[in-house]
């Protein structure tokens, strides 16, 4: 099912990219229509593993409150959009996925923090577990990227066999109001294709990689043309090699300012021990990443495959 937005989720914690978020939600909110929610969770009690950039450490629940709905106001005091607080108190992650599934089709909207690779070794990233705990898209704003909110001009898009990539298509329009915006599309073969019945008999190993090759790129320049009609230009770039380090490599050659992703349902340990292409884009990307999760129970149903 194609990923619609009727509303919008920042994610504030009062950091110093808290302003650049609320510029981006109430961009979005505007264009797209939707409702805007700024959540901020109070983490209490406070450790080092799990820092909030809360604004206090009182003790009083309703003064905490009072402060964090005031600093709220003073973010979006600039902004001509409708917005609703929303204040929990407990784990930042569990706290803001119960919310968002209690609303209707969103976005989430959140801020990339650096911290050193040992504690993400251990921990990871407020962003990263949201990553893998939200059954909704998410837009992670990244130091750097545009401060007003315009839109993102070049979009690359990771490709997987599976299709689930296709329901972001209606995401891009509001994401790219611009009528010269780019899309280019990223698949990574990272194993040799098996010779079927159509191919031709005396061909070598080398061109029926070729041949598939070309099929590939062929189905998805249609699937793009046809997914994408609102950008003035796209591209498909379709070659042997590692996910991440293509997106990556032509995000750089693009002057990309969003890269979308999807996140892909696995177990605790897979992940543990292998990582995943989306966390190594949420690490690694210099711009704007937008993580689209595969519908919960699909198995290959979330878009026409490859």
């Amino acid at each position: 099912m194609p990923l619609t937005i009727e509303a919008i989720v920042c994610v504030v914690d009062f950091s110093a990219y808290s302003r650049l978020m609320v510029a981006h939600a109430a961009a979005l909110a505007r264009r797209s229509a939707g409702h805007l929610f700024l959540v901020h969770v109070l983490h209490d009690p406070h450790d080092h593993l799990h820092p909030t950039h809360s604004i206090g450490r009182q003790s009083d629940p309703a003064r905490l409150a009072g402060e964090a709905r005031r600093h709220l106001a003073a973010l979006m005091s600039h902004q001509d959009t409708d917005w609703e607080a929303v204040l929990r108190f407990g784990e930042p992650v569990e706290q803001i996925a119960a919310f968002v599934d209690t609303l209707p089709p969103s976005l989430v909207i959140s801020a990339s923090h650096g911290i050193s690779p040992l504690r993400r070794l251990f921990i990871g990233t407020v962003v990263e577990r949201l990553t893998r705990a939200l059954s909704r898209p998410m837009l992670v704003v990244k130091p750097g990227s545009d401060d007003h909110g315009r839109g993102f001009g070049s979009v690359v898009v990771s490709c997987d066999s599976h299709g689930h990539w296709q329901r972001l298509a209606p995401l891009l329009v509001p994401l790219q109001p611009e009528a010269d915006s780019q899309v280019h599309l990223v698949h990574a073969l990272e194993h040799p294709a098996v010779q079927t019945v159509g191919d031709p008999a005396d061909v070598s190993y080398a061109q029926a990689q070729q041949i598939h090759q070309d099929r590939l790129k062929s189905r998805l320049v249609r699937q793009a043309q046809r997914l994408f009609p609102h950008a003035g230009h796209l591209s498909v770039t379709v070659a042997p090699g590692v996910p991440q380090e293509m997106v990556l490599e032509v995000a750089r050659d693009r002057a990309a300012d969003l890269i979308v992703v999807g996140v892909r349902h696995s177990g605790p340990l897979g992940r543990w021990v292998a990582g995943s292409t989306t966390e190594a884009l949420l690490r690694q990307a210099a711009c704007c990443v937008l993580t689209v999760p595969e519908p919960s129970g699909s198995a290959g149903s979330g878009g026409e495959r490859l």
